[in-house]
């Protein structure tokens, strides 16, 4: 039974490499099919991956509020985010670990020999936790330089590169706008870019109560980040809050709030829907791909079959089983469609690993993946190729031997 099954593989592979042309042309159709599925579910997969990571930089367990304070698509008078506010969400949300107040504004802030425009963000300690952010050098501001209005700040790689090159930061002044004076005490780890293009390090913290008195905050926080004790109490803490914060703005039954609730996770898992459905439609695309493929494959097998009618009457006539003709032909179509999927499979990572260098995505493709499409690919050669080598194997030798 071995020596059968390898003469007609190597018949096979002799049949395949007697028709070069026709060959190569058969397994290209299922290279294509098989490179774009691979491509497909390589870019799919690297987009998700990067979005999830992009949303990561926020900090998980968290959900923030937002004041509705200067919005005009907001048609009522808004009461800004106080530390009242701040005092009664530390006070009464059970499922609320932290809660980290936040005011934003583009500020210049120059060192002795250069400028450079960045956010600056007045806030508490809490926010590198909140954030997940760890610092590369020096520290964070704590709770007594809040109370004391100390003019410190904590800076993001970028703002350390652009104000002082390669120089250590560490106890150089700053100036913000135009009368805030505060010493470097940290750096921040690098957090690179959000899916907006947006420069997550140029960042610098300085205390809430600083920017306050300094700077001015006559609309209140931006909003408060609250990082939950646990991420399945997240909805349930989203919930907790919104009486919290209507009793603390004042508001009656039949006024709406004044802020919005909101969280990445619920962002990240909107992503993830419309990328999961993205990539669904590209698998798809892909498969057709493929089975256009395999298409070809029985194409040029049924043109095999018309061609070798007499051979196979000359073997049916000395002694060849229909079953033997049948695995003859089915064997060919096993030799196409899985080098051509071997193809397939070498093409489509060299598209993948280009394209995922080239937009900066990790590695997405696992083995698994090129073993299943490679298996898919010739799947899909033979199923398509069973029907010529079906027809071969029904041939009646007389028919066969009279065919010219």
């Amino acid at each position: 039974m071995r020596r059968t099954r390898s003469e007609i593989l190597g018949h096979a592979f002799r049949t395949t490499i007697r028709n070069p042309g026709r060959s190569t042309l058969t397994m290209l159709g299922l290279a294509i099919g098989v490179a774009a599925f691979i491509a497909m579910v390589s870019f799919g997969t690297g987009a998700r991956t990067t979005v999830m990571e992009q949303f990561e930089i926020l900090g998980t367990r968290v959900a923030s509020i937002s004041s509705n304070v200067g919005r005009r698509d907001f048609g009522g008078s808004p009461k800004p985010l106080t530390d009242a506010d701040l005092e009664a969400l530390r006070r009464d949300a059970v499922t609320v670990e932290r809660v980290v107040p936040m005011t934003i504004e583009v500020q210049a802030v120059r060192s002795a020999n250069a400028t450079s425009s960045t956010e600056v963000f007045g806030t508490s300690p809490g926010f590198v936790k909140i954030r997940e952010w760890p610092i590369s050098t020096g520290g964070m501001f704590d709770d007594a330089d809040v109370q004391q209005r100390a003019k410190v700040a904590v800076i993001g790689l970028t703002v350390a590169r652009e104000l002082f090159g390669l120089a250590d930061p560490l106890g150089q002044t700053v100036t913000i706008g135009s009368n805030l004076p505060c010493t470097i005490i940290g750096v921040l780890a690098s957090k690179g870019q959000a899916t907006s293009g947006r420069d997550v390090d140029d960042i610098l913290l300085v205390p809430a109560t600083t920017f306050a008195a300094f700077l001015g905050m006559p609309m209140g926080y931006k909003g408060f980040e609250l990082q939950v004790r646990d991420i399945g109490l997240l909805e349930s803490a989203m919930e907790e809050v919104v009486p919290i914060m209507r009793r603390s703005h004042r508001l009656s039954e039949t006024e709406p709030d004044d802020f919005r609730i909101g969280s990445p996770v619920q962002a990240a898992a909107a992503a993830r829907l419309v990328s999961n459905i993205l990539t669904g439609l590209l698998i798809g695309i892909a498969a057709v791909s493929l089975l256009v493929g395999g298409i070809g494959v029985m194409n040029i097998q049924l043109v095999s079959v018309a061609e070798r009618t007499q051979e196979i009457g000359i073997r049916s006539a000395i002694g060849a089983s229909p079953r033997q003709i049948l695995l003859q032909f089915l064997s060919e179509a096993v030799v196409l469609s899985f080098t051509g999927s071997l193809a397939g499979v070498f093409v489509g990572w060299l598209m993948s690993s280009l394209v995922a260098e080239a937009m900066g995505w990790s590695e997405s493709l696992s083995v698994l993946t090129m073993i299943g499409a490679a298996a898919f690919g010739t799947s899909v050669g033979v199923l398509f190729g069973y029907l010529p080598a079906r027809r071969a194997a029904q041939l009646e030798p007389i028919e066969a031997l009279r065919h010219e």
